[in-house]
């Protein structure tokens, strides 16, 4: 066969295949009233926890179809409105000055209820815990949920000098252990999934396997 007529015959096959390039889906329309996520109570010794979990929450919301104020500007907002800069001190005030003070519709609390990482030489530990609850402007809660993250891992063997090098083993292994920031992320995003669309429309008070 002709090398020019080859080069025609591939051509044509990958004209007619399936491109390799696929369209991103498109944007998911953000509708209905506006809320916003107030910074969460941490309950752990971890700063960075309540901000890791409050961020996959956020994001995961908003990719569910949720109008959520960015917290860049809600923050700002709590704070030079009502002194708010941390979820410990919204006992002070009511959802409703909170959504007043914001313009929303809806305000999330949260809290990080369990924060906790294992590291000995016989297992692991990882267990984080996660809370939210959504109140309507006049004050009702709408909805509250949230998420249990947990994992153990321990050595395997069946004992004697070959358990005990194991142990050696897992103990150097535990140095190198992933830090906590997927499991939280993984409680931000799940407490988020079980949150129904309609949880402001007054008819749903809260959620299955809370």
């Amino acid at each position: 066969m002709p090398p020019v007529f080859l080069v025609i015959l591939l051509c044509c096959g990958c004209a007619g295949g399936k491109g390799a390039v696929r369209e991103p889906p498109p944007p998911v329309v953000r509708t209905g009233p506006r809320v916003a996520v107030a910074p969460m109570e941490n309950r752990s010794n971890d700063l960075d926890a309540s901000e890791i979990i409050r961020g996959a929450f956020v994001s995961q919301i908003e990719a569910q179809g949720w109008n959520v104020m960015p917290t860049a500007e809600s923050d700002p907002l709590l704070r030079d409105t009502l002194g708010i800069s941390y979820g410990g001190q919204l006992k002070a005030v009511t959802p409703e000055e909170v959504c007043r003070a914001l313009g929303v519709e809806g305000i999330f609390y949260g809290a990080v209820q369990e924060w906790n990482k294992t590291t000995t030489g016989i297992y692991n530990t990882v267990s984080v815990v996660a809370g939210f609850r959504l109140f309507r402007k006049d004050g009702a809660l709408a909805w509250e949920g949230g998420d249990r993250q947990f994992r153990r891992d321990m050595p395997r063997g069946g004992g004697g000098a070959g358990i005990g090098a194991e142990i050696v083993g897992h103990a150097l292994a535990n140095l190198l252990m992933n830090p906590m920031t997927p499991y939280g992320k993984a409680a931000g995003r799940n407490a988020a999934k079980k949150l129904p669309h309609g949880a402001l429309d007054g008819r749903i008070m809260d959620s299955p396997g809370k």
